[in-house]
């Protein structure tokens, strides 16, 4: 009689993860139930309203520091419940890759860098606009940008299975060297494509209101850029290294 090992999960996303799906379900049901006026009251409060910075954002209630505090917790709400399960999809997928490497608080820390990133560049390319963003969506691709510096990596060294069993293993590749992978570049190229699209109308064909197309390539280039300063993982090693049977000491 033969003994089989137990199956792992495909898919165990860390505690952090989960945590946030679920604070992002709780807010949204929760602004099901509230009456109008309250619901209003919290898009004010969270939401990010580029008038805030400008001449307009007299005409919005609220202390002067909501300018700064929206620019990370518009990424609690959400337009309606197909927003939020993709999103949280999204947010499972690459939540999970980077919160392996990270640790809880560092992650928390990233994600809410990437948020105002996003916020930051959709503030640049619509100053004073009084129509607010919501969604965690720029800070998500904020954790796109930052898998881009390992997934590549992984698939060299043996498979994307290793960012579920050794994920602080595999080496972060250099900046330098990720800005000339082809493989990364063709990547970051159709995200860029992607977002385009929606720049130019897509949006509206493929949702019920605009999709805010700056706060994603915000977001995704400060996960980019800024992933090194967050990560816990292993830095860059040779490439013929096979970190699916590491050293031992």
């Amino acid at each position: 009689m033969t003994e089989t090992a137990p199956r792992e999960p495909v898919f165990q996303a860390p505690a952090v993860v989960t945590a946030c799906i679920a604070v992002f379900v709780a807010v949204h049901a929760v602004r099901q139930f509230v009456a109008a006026d309250i619901d209003q009251q919290i898009i004010l409060n969270l939401a990010f309203f580029p008038a805030r910075f400008g001449a307009a954002g007299s005409q919005l209630p609220g202390p002067d520091w909501l300018a700064y505090t929206s620019m990370v917790t518009h990424a609690l709400l959400h337009g309606d419940w197909s927003h939020l399960l993709l999103n949280s999809a999204w947010f499972l997928a690459f939540g999970t890759m980077i919160a392996r490497r990270t640790g809880t608080w560092r992650f928390l820390v990233f994600l809410m860098v990437c948020a105002a990133a996003g916020a930051i560049a959709f503030l640049l390319a619509n100053p004073g606009q009084i129509i607010p963003i919501v969604g965690a969506s720029g800070a998500i691709s904020g954790l796109m940008g930052a898998a881009f510096r390992v997934l590549f990596s992984a698939l060299d060294q043996g498979g994307i299975s290793l960012l579920q069993h050794v994920p602080r293993l595999i080496p972060r590749m250099p900046l330098q060297i990720a800005l000339t992978d082809r493989r990364v570049v063709v990547a970051t190229l159709a995200w860029v494509g992607i977002n385009l699209l929606f720049a130019w109308g897509l949006s509206g064909v493929l949702t019920q209101g605009e999709i805010a197309w700056e706060a994603h390539l915000g977001g995704f280039a400060a996960g980019f850029l800024a992933f090194a300063l967050f990560d816990c993982g292993r830095g860059w090693s040779p490439p013929d290294r096979d970190v699916s049977h590491p050293v031992p000491h």
